[in-house]
Order: C-alpha cells, then structure tokens, then sequence
C-alpha cells in the first residue's frame, strides 16, 4: 500500500505499508529497492513499514550495512501486540485483528470470547455484524483457531441472527462437500427470500451469490 501523507507537523512524504504472511529471508532486499525507486519517483522521504502476520516470531533482517550501503525498515509483528489493544477499540474492523495479537495468558478460547463479544458491542446491525465475522474467520485461519472460533461464534450471534438464515453459512465457516455447500446457498437464498423483505439484488449480495440464482428460487417462494 502506497499513500501521500502529510502528517500533523506539515511533514510529506511517501508511506509505504507491506502485510507478509511468510518470514521472508530476503525482505531486506526487496525493501531497499522499493525504498530506491520510491524516492527516485517522487522525490520526497519515503517511511517504509513491514507488518507481518505469522504466528512466529520473524527472523527476517531489517537492515543492511555493508561498506557501501546502510539501510532499514520497520518491523510489526502482529503476534507480539498484546490483544487487548484491539479489544479497547470502538471500530470493530479493528478488533478483528486481535485474532493475530498476543492472547498473553489467556487461553485462546477466552481471548477469541471476548473479541466476538466486542465486536458484538461496536457493530451496529446483523449485516455488518456477518461481515465482521467472516472476517475474523479468514483472520482465524492464519492461527489455526477456526474450529474454536466456528463453536464460539454459533453459540454467541444466536440471539443477532435467527437461526432460519442459517447461521453457519452466513459466516462463511463450513467446509463441507460441494454438495452440502450448495444445498446451504440454496437454503440460505430461499429463508432469506421466504423470510425477509429484501430485494433480490439485496439477497444476492448477502447471500454473495447472483441475481440470477437468486431469481432462480424467486418463483417458489411467492
């Protein structure tokens, strides 16, 4: 990611942010060729970030120092946050990333308690409240906690979302057979037109699905 900032003391200059997954070896290199081309282009400072997101503690160096060459840049890792940082915010796409954070001494199950409870407290309506979920669930992914979460997460929206638009589906955790995958779009698709008062391009954008498949169903429900 790539943005022109200005901060508060009137400072310009070229915020460069790079999200890494794997604890790349050779991040230094890369790093100092952007850092070169960046300011060859357009000639202001250039502040270049590394957030990494595995669980790991990363080994990559963040600075050369050669005869002829000196160079660095920051390094976060996610996994050394401590998660409540995120827990105290009032933005729920921010809590959302204390599945990456430190859980400290907490178990995992307490820690991804509370971050479904507190996303709970700032989303505002069941539809950004799906979306924050899914979420949190690809975020899940990343360590391996998604089976704790699927549980953790059905028990705690029951009382947002009714159970006749299948829960499960909406946040995107299930991953059945094919078969078991569609039959759920299709029972999702029909609750949602059988139960809501919603347009099919609304369905179809809940469901993530087409205004075609939708309208496919429309028939059967009327």
């Amino acid at each position: 990611m790539l943005k022109k900032i200005t901060d508060s003391q009137g400072n310009t200059y070229v915020l460069q942010i790079e999200f890494q997954v794997a604890d790349e070896p050779k991040m230094v290199y890369r790093m100092a060729e952007y850092y070169v081309m960046l300011e060859s282009k357009y000639e202001i400072p250039v502040e270049q970030y590394v957030i990494y997101l595995g669980a790991a503690k990363p080994k990559m160096p963040t600075q050369l120092d050669s005869e002829w060459m000196k160079f660095k840049f920051r390094l976060i890792s996610f996994a050394d946050i401590d998660y409540h940082l995120f827990l105290r915010s009032a933005r729920p796409e921010e809590v959302v990333l204390g599945v990456l954070a430190d859980f400290k001494e907490d178990s995992p199950e307490k820690a991804l308690q509370q971050i479904v409870q507190r996303i709970e407290e700032t989303a505002i309506g069941d539809f950004p409240l799906k979306r924050y979920f899914k979420q949190l669930g690809v975020l899940a992914q990343l360590r391996k906690l998604e089976k704790k979460l699927k549980d953790i997460t059905m028990d705690s929206i029951s009382k947002f979302v009714s159970q006749e638009r299948d829960v499960a589906y909406m946040i995107g955790f299930d991953k059945g057979e094919e078969k078991g995958e569609e039959k759920a779009e299709i029972r999702f698709v029909k609750n949602l037109l059988g139960k809501m008062s919603l347009t099919v391009e609304q369905i179809a954008d809940i469901a993530g699905v087409s205004v075609e498949f939708v309208k496919s169903f429309q028939q059967d429900n009327r």
